[in-house]
């Protein structure tokens, strides 16, 4: 049965058809427990969605916790092309000691920035371990540009203008320094793959003499905490230009303290340009193996211009320090269809999500309606997004609440803290369990309170965005829940959704439904 409240034309689609029932009745999120007779139904709300075109993001690890920094290019053409880069300090070597006497002599024969890639064991067959690297985007055997450059921009972590506070760092941030590292000035490109677990190079062979310039074959190697060699980047650098910025220095001032090493040397930006090619997340807080600039060199004890013996060492630099994200992002080659928009992370895009407008909410709290259940639903397009593993996992709901100060504040909704567990985000999938169907988010307590007029619930537009990592509200200091949003987003997957446009997506357009019970 259809019913309309008022003039509204709201619908409400009766679970059969509305009943007085004798018996208990438990709502969830009111204070209502027992009814001895009530009505029940659900109203079926449209969605008014305006698209958000995301500018920044927040990129450092300043003031969170990254767990993935992405490197390359992913052009999506139903999102926007993304050039992820990486800008970091690195860690300090305290008396670092290459200094040659009589006995001791150091030559420097290498230079290589290695950062492990994200992987996953596949099996081991014949003591060799096979891995799968975890959620590579875009095509890894399109090549991909990669530049080393020096960094020339502090990286502080206190803010220049008000040291009282921590510093931020956004995605559009530039940076300055034009010193390419790279061996002899080049382009190192970039073609992530499970199987490389080790790097060859000519090393000299310092065992004949200390002038001698034959080569053999060397490797490198990174190996984790359970002593397998995993899968790597290794960008090899430029030998004479890190001699001169390193080696040479390391008996110097520069290298006498931590902040003189920070104030002297910034920092590296590793740069990915192009128009296609792959994306790939890397673990820059990882301990075992460590990301790191490493010099290899060899030590060699002399008896006048006799070799007594030679030996393989290495200074490692981490990557360590500030750490910060920088997305270069180009509009996507094909717009959204018509009543679609697109949920991109990174630097990407978000929908603003009108649920209610005053007149209805007027009409709903004159109602008197217990709150059963409120639900979100957005429907994929499937035929843009049909693959699992490309499309976000999980979005995520808020609310931007004026603060008072003429500001929008991006705020937490009730359910996500006081209802965690259902109030969902996740994607489903449809009944092949491989295909991309739905968002569906609980905001019962949202809504209750709402209705119920309680103080600090109103009925400001939400946003809907791609999940993040560090999107659930925290603890405060007090604590209490922090119920600011922080603006973080690392993840460049990118979902077309369906509007509320009914004549256009007939049951799969977006939809706001409230499940009630009602006295008769």
């Amino acid at each position: 049965m259809i019913r309309k409240i008022g003039a509204l034309g709201i619908s409400l689609l009766c679970l059969a058809a509305f009943t007085s029932c004798e018996k208990d009745f438990s709502d969830v999120g009111t204070n209502v427990v027992t009814n001895d007779k009530f009505e029940t139904g659900e109203i079926l709300l449209d969605v008014e969605i305006t698209p958000i075109d995301i500018q920044k993001v927040q990129a450092d690890n300043i003031n969170a916790s990254i767990s993935e920094y992405w490197l390359g290019v992913y052009n999506n053409p139903n999102g926007k092309k993304i050039e992820a880069s990486i800008v970091s300090q690195l860690g300090f070597i305290e008396s670092p000691n290459n200094k040659n006497t009589d006995t001791t002599v150091f030559n420097l024969e290498k230079v290589i920035l290695k950062i492990p890639y994200q992987a996953t064991s596949t099996g081991t067959t014949d003591n060799v371990t096979t891995f799968r690297l975890d959620s590579i985007l875009g095509d890894p055997n399109v090549a991909t540009s990669i530049q080393v450059l020096q960094n020339e921009t502090y990286l502080n972590t206190l803010n220049p203008n008000d040291p009282s506070k921590k510093n931020t760092f956004f995605s559009d941030d530039e940076y300055a320094g034009n010193v390419v590292l790279n061996e002899d000035g080049g382009i190192y490109e970039l073609k992530p793959k499970a199987t490389d677990t080790v790097f060859i190079f000519d090393r000299i062979d310092r065992s004949i003499s200390l002038t001698n310039t034959t080569t053999y074959k060397d490797t490198i190697r990174a190996t984790n905490s359970q002593d397998l060699n995993v899968p790597f980047l290794a960008i090899p650098l430029d030998l004479t230009t890190m001699k001169t910025l390193f080696w040479d220095e390391f008996q110097s001032g520069k290298f006498a303290s931590k902040e003189a090493f920070d104030n002297y040397f910034r920092g590296i930006k590793i740069i990915a340009t192009g128009n296609d090619g792959s994306i790939v997340p890397l673990n820059l807080t990882s301990a075992n193996p460590a990301p790191s600039i490493d010099f290899l060199y060899t030590r060699s004890d002399v008896d006048g211009t006799t070799i007594k013996n030679t030996a393989k060492e290495v200074f490692s630099f981490p990557l360590s320090g500030v750490r910060n994200s920088v997305y270069k992002m180009t509009d996507a080659t094909s717009a959204a269809p018509a009543n679609n928009f697109v949920i991109q992370g990174t630097a990407g895009s978000m929908a603003e999500v009108k649920i209610l407008d005053d007149t209805i909410l007027q009409e709903l709290k004159s109602q008197n309606l217990l709150i059963n259940d409120a639900s979100l639903t957005f429907y994929v397009n499937q035929s843009i997004n049909s693959d699992k593993s490309t499309t976000p996992q999980q979005l995520f709901l808020y609310q931007n609440k004026d603060n008072g100060a003429g500001e929008i504040s991006p705020t937490h909704i009730s359910d996500v803290y006081t209802e965690t567990g259902t109030f969902g985000g996740s994607l489903s999938l449809a009944e092949d369990n491989k295909t991309p169907e739905k968002y569906t988010f609980r905001i019962t307590n949202y809504i209750t309170n709402l209705l119920a007029g309680e103080d600090n619930f109103t009925a400001e537009p939400l946003v809907l965005k791609v999940y993040n990592a560090t999107d659930f509200p925290t603890t405060s200091s007090t604590g209490g829940v922090n119920t600011n949003v922080k603006t973080y987003n690392w993840n460049p997957r990118a979902v077309t959704l369906l509007n509320g446009n009914e004549t256009a997506n007939g049951t799969k357009k977006a939809v706001f439904k409230i499940s009630y019970s009602k006295e008769k």
